[in-house]
C-alpha cells in the first residue's frame, strides 16, 4: 500500500461543542419537577367525608346532696324511750310515737315483750334479706360502722313486726293505771314520715350549700334510738313533712353550659337505676354554679341517704354525624313568603326583581331562587349571592304590586354537599355539638341525608367549584 493511501486513510477527530441550550432546559425541567413532587407533598388537598347516622347520649355521672323539709324532734323529758312507729313510718298528728319512762320501771317489760308467735309475712321475710344482702354487698373491714347500721336495720325490722304487741302492752299499763305516774306517751307533732337517723344537715338549704358539703360525700347516719337513758331536750326522731325533695349538684363551667337554659333533664338515680324527669334549675354561690333537681315521689326509698350519685343526661340527639370542620354560614336574603312565586320555562320557585332597560324603562323579570329555610315568622330565606345589596322585588308582575328592598340578612349554617362533583350549600340545623362533631336533623328541608358526601375543610374551596 502506497503511503499517500495510507495517509488519506487518517482520520482527524472533531471536538464537539457541548449544547448549553438543551442543559439549560433540563435543569429547568428537573427544578420544575421537583417543585411540583414538593408542592404536591405539601399541598392542603380537599377531603370528602361520608354523612352517616349515629345517636348519642352526653351522659355524666355527679354526686349531689338531699335536701327535704325535715324536723329534730326533741323529748321534752327525760328517760328510757320506747317507740312505736318503725322507720319509714307515715304517722298523723293523733298517731303515738314513742313513751317515756322516766324511772326505767317499765324498761325490762317491754324488752321482753313476746314475738315468738309472730308469724313473717313475704314482705317481712323480703326486708330481712334485703337488709343481709345489702350488708353483705357493701361490707367492708375497715369500716365498723356498717356493722351497727346493719344491726339497726334488722332491728328496725323486727320492731315494726312487734309494734302491735307493744302498743297492746301499752294500752294496758294505761288502763291499770300502773303508768300514769312515770309513762308518758308521746304523740306526733305533724304529719310526715318518720326516721331515726340524724347526720347533722337536716337544716340545709340552698342558701346556707357551700363547696365543704360535697368533700366527704359518705352518708355519715347517727342513729337517734338508744337503749340507755337520754337527757331532756336530745333529739328522739326526725320527721320528713312533704314528699317532695330536691338533690343539689357541683357543676363544672362545661356541665352548667350544658344545662343553664333547661327545665328539665332525664336523671338516673344510680343507686336503684331509677330513671327520673325532674325540674331543673340552676344557680350560683361563691361564684360556684350548682343545679337543683325537684322530685315530687319517691322520697321514702332514699330516706336511708343524704348523698346519691346520678347520670345526667345532658343532651340526647339522634340524627346525622358531621365533623365541626365541614360547617360554614352563607348570607341569605330575608323575605315575607307572599313574595316568592313560581316562573320561567320549568316553573321554579324565585322571585320577581324589578330591572331596567338601557332606556332606562323598568321592567320584572323573574329570577330564579330556591327557598332554603322558612321561620316561624312566614319569612322565606333566599340566596343572598343572586342579588346585589338592596335590590327590589315585587309581589307579583301585576302594575301596582307592592314592592320591598332585600336589605334584612341573616346567616345559616350548612355543608358543602359534593354528590355531584361540585359543591352544592346544603342547610343543616344542629341538635347536639361539641369540639369535633355534631349531630344534625335528618329530616330538615334542603338538607343531608346517610350516605352523602360533604366537603371536610370548605375553606379551600368555594360553592359551585367542581370536585
Amino acid at each position: 500500500m502506497s503511503k499517500s493511501r495510507k495517509k488519506n486513510q487518517k482520520v482527524v477527530s472533531m471536538k464537539k461543542r457541548p449544547n448549553m441550550l438543551a442543559c439549560v432546559l433540563l435543569l429547568l425541567f428537573s427544578v420544575y419537577i421537583i417543585i411540583v413532587f414538593v408542592s404536591s407533598i405539601t399541598k392542603s388537598r380537599v377531603s370528602i367525608y361520608e354523612v352517616t347516622q349515629t345517636q348519642i347520649a352526653d351522659d355524666e355521672t355527679v354526686t349531689g346532696i338531699i335536701l327535704r323539709d325535715e324536723k329534730l324532734v326533741k323529748t321534752d323529758e327525760a328517760g328510757y324511750i320506747n317507740y312505736y312507729v318503725g322507720e319509714g313510718s307515715r304517722v298523723g298528728k293523733t298517731t303515738t310515737i314513742y313513751s317515756v319512762d322516766k324511772t326505767g320501771k317499765f324498761a325490762d317489760e317491754f324488752s321482753s315483750i313476746d314475738s315468738g308467735h309472730i308469724e313473717l309475712s313475704e314482705n317481712d321475710t323480703r326486708e330481712i334479706r334485703n337488709d343481709i344482702a345489702n350488708y353483705r354487698d357493701e361490707f367492708s373491714l375497715s369500716e365498723y360502722s356498717r356493722v351497727s347500721n346493719f344491726k339497726y336495720s334488722i332491728d328496725n325490722t323486727l320492731l315494726q313486726m312487734t309494734t302491735v304487741n307493744m302498743l297492746n302492752k301499752l294500752n294496758k299499763l294505761v288502763k291499770t293505771g300502773e303508768a300514769s305516774s312515770s309513762l308518758d306517751l308521746v304523740k306526733a307533732q305533724n304529719t310526715g314520715i318518720i326516721s331515726f337517723c340524724s347526720d347533722g344537715l337536716e337544716d340545709l338549704t340552698i342558701d346556707n350549700i357551700s363547696e365543704d358539703n360535697f368533700k366527704n360525700t359518705s352518708n355519715n347516719w347517727k342513729q337517734l334510738r338508744k337503749a340507755e337513758s337520754v337527757k331532756k331536750g336530745s333529739p328522739v326522731y326526725k320527721l320528713i313533712k312533704s314528699e317532695k325533695w330536691s338533690v343539689v349538684v357541683p357543676l363544672t363551667d362545661t356541665q352548667y353550659k350544658k344545662i343553664y337554659d333547661k327545665s328539665t333533664v332525664p336523671v338516673t338515680i344510680k343507686k336503684d337505676n331509677m330513671k327520673f324527669y325532674p325540674a331543673v334549675s340552676t344557680f350560683t354561690v361563691n361564684s360556684k354554679y350548682y343545679a337543683k333537681f325537684d322530685f315530687n315521689k319517691y322520697m321514702i326509698r332514699y330516706l336511708d341517704n343524704r348523698y346519691l350519685d346520678l347520670e345526667i343526661q345532658f343532651n340526647d340527639a339522634k340524627g346525622l354525624k358531621i365533623p365541626v370542620s365541614s360547617i360554614v354560614k352563607k348570607k341569605f336574603y330575608v323575605v315575607p313568603k307572599e313574595y316568592i312565586t313560581k316562573g320561567g320555562e320549568t316553573g321554579s320557585t324565585g322571585v320577581m326583581l324589578v330591572t331596567y332597560t338601557k332606556n332606562g324603562k323598568q321592567e320584572q323579570t323573574f329570577k330564579p331562587a330556591d327557598v332554603f329555610y322558612e321561620d316561624d315568622d312566614g319569612n322565606a330565606y333566599i340566596d343572598g349571592s343572586l342579588f346585589e345589596a338592596g335590590s327590589t322585588i315585587v309581589k307579583s308582575a301585576t302594575a301596582g304590586s307592592s314592592k320591598m328592598q332585600l336589605t334584612v340578612v341573616k346567616n345559616l349554617e350548612g355543608v358543602y354537599n359534593c354528590n355531584q362533583g361540585f359543591c352544592e350549600f346544603r342547610r343543616i340545623e344542629k341538635l347536639y355539638s361539641n369540639d369535633e362533631y355534631a349531630v344534625v336533623d335528618n329530616t330538615t328541608e334542603y338538607g343531608l341525608s346517610t350516605y352523602d358526601h360533604i366537603v371536610l375543610n370548605p375553606e379551600l374551596i368555594g360553592e359551585n367549584d367542581i370536585i
